[in-house]
């Protein structure tokens, strides 16, 4: 666990990441554990750079064999008001449209074409490919994104009790291999 101004540290960070990724490459996610670790790392750099109350937040993952979870919230500012602090978003009307947004390629409260926005969007796409449930809240909406239909992602946006900040929980399983037909021999 990493949390309050830990989170913010480098050194505690890199160590932090280095054992989560000791972490999913055990459980069985070989070299996709690099990727399970950049989406956390994306989602902690948002917490220190956008959330405005960094101290606040914390990032926790568990692994088992053949999954591997991990969560990362705090209680600042939440989606809405972190995008509105860009003139191209200031008119979105409520927590829900903010986290649809935020998916997009190229969103940032920086604006587009800004050189933010780019990573978040290729990352979670990826990890939902990964048979991964991801889940986004911030104040009264929820968006879920859903990996496990195999070659479709289900996206779910939904108004739920209002709650302060950010909060994204992401669960991956080892895909299956894929079952390939035997060829029948016949002896005669």
């Amino acid at each position: 666990m990493c949390r309050g101004t830990a989170i913010a540290s480098e050194d505690v960070l890199t160590s932090f990441k280095i054992d989560a990724h000791k972490a999913a490459k055990g459980a069985g996610f070989g070299t996709a554990a690099a990727l399970l670790v950049a989406a956390m790392g994306e989602l902690v750099g948002n917490v220190v750079v956008h959330s405005q109350a960094g101290a606040s937040g914390i990032a926790i993952f568990s692994a088992a064999h053949g999954s591997f979870e991990f969560v990362v919230a705090d209680r600042g500012v939440g989606a809405l008001h972190s995008l509105r602090l860009c003139d191209e978003y200031r008119l979105l009307g409520d927590e829900g449209a903010a986290l649809a947004a935020m998916v997009k390629a190229g969103v940032s409260r920086y604006g587009p074409n800004c050189g933010h926005g780019n990573g978040f969007r290729p990352i979670f796409e990826r990890l939902a490919d990964m048979t991964g449930r991801l889940r986004f809240r911030s104040g009264d909406y929820a968006l879920t994104l859903d990996g496990r239909f195999g070659d479709r992602i289900g996206r779910q946006l939904a108004q739920k009790p209002r709650l302060s900040g950010f909060f994204a929980a992401v669960s991956c399983r080892v895909p299956l291999p894929r079952m390939h037909p035997h060829k029948e021999s016949r002896q005669g």
